[in-house]
């Protein structure tokens, strides 16, 4: 079990693998406001506020897709990084493509970012975190592509 990232708590297995954004990390972003995002949503994550944590690295994904705005709008700059991290190989391409469209859809679909009544509540606190890992996943590896 060494290296396994897992505790027993009355009984419970629990996952202690915990992922974050680490000021090494955020050296190479030029663009201010999504180093802003992304630290922020990294002080709620390490404080357990995960809602808001989640909320703010939405915004953080957001600002991410309008990183070469305005020679690019949203979308031309969003395929530009996709193009950067997928090597303009097909399979990843795709990958990655459905990746952030999923992201999109899901920061749409729930109450993250937008609280209208036809959003889906959240209401399981783990959801935040799976939301907040996958959202950091693909925003990690995008920043180390940004030109």
């Amino acid at each position: 079990m060494d290296g396994v990232p897992l505790k027993l708590n009355n009984g419970k297995v629990e996952s202690i693998f915990n992922i974050q954004i680490k000021d090494s990390t955020l050296i190479p972003i030029q663009e201010a406001g999504l180093k802003e995002l992304l630290q922020e949503a990294a002080n709620y994550y390490d404080n357990d506020n995960l809602k808001i944590a989640v909320e703010k690295l939405w915004d953080a994904f957001e600002r991410l897709k309008t990183y070469y705005s305005p020679t690019l709008d949203k979308k031309k700059s969003v395929i530009r990084i996709i193009g950067d991290i997928s090597g303009q190989k097909a399979h990843y391409k795709d990958l990655f493509e459905k990746e952030f469209l999923e992201l999109t859809q899901i920061g749409n679909d729930f109450r993250i970012r937008h609280h209208e009544t036809t959003k889906i509540n959240i209401e399981d606190h783990r959801h935040y975190d799976y939301f907040y890992k996958r959202c950091l996943s693909l925003i990690s590896v995008s920043i180390q592509y940004l030109g």
